[in-house]
């Protein structure tokens, strides 16, 4: 399993929790409606499943970034002809990044120790 599919599982995860705790379950609220989970306003309470839906759509995005980030790096190193990171043991940006979400998750059976930021 890649750090990738690792965090869009976990994220996933979260996500099902969070809809279980909104009115009608996240199939639509008392009136029918479906809960939004990009309600603009600020929640306070870290459990509010409404924050924590935000919180996994933030997640999602900061992943596309990483890979974005990478692109980057590496488009540098080639520029620079600096050879592979991967020899150096030198992290892209990118594989920082999901490390340090990934850190979140430590101790799940999936975690993979080479993840440890």
């Amino acid at each position: 399993m890649t750090l990738a599919t690792f965090l869009l599982e976990r994220i996933a995860e979260s996500e099902a929790a969070a809809r279980r705790q909104l009115p009608g379950g996240g199939h639509g609220g008392p009136h029918g409606q479906a809960a939004r989970a990009d309600d603009a306003v600020y929640r306070r309470d870290p459990a509010d499943p409404v924050r924590l839906l935000a919180e996994c759509r933030v997640r999602r995005e900061l992943i596309v970034l990483a890979y974005e980030a990478t692109g980057l790096d590496e488009t540098v190193d080639m520029e620079r002809e600096a050879g592979s990171r991967h020899d150096s043991g030198v992290l892209y940006v990118g594989d920082r990044i999901l490390r340090a979400i990934a850190s979140l998750y430590d101790g799940h059976p999936d975690f993979e120790p080479a993840w440890r930021a």
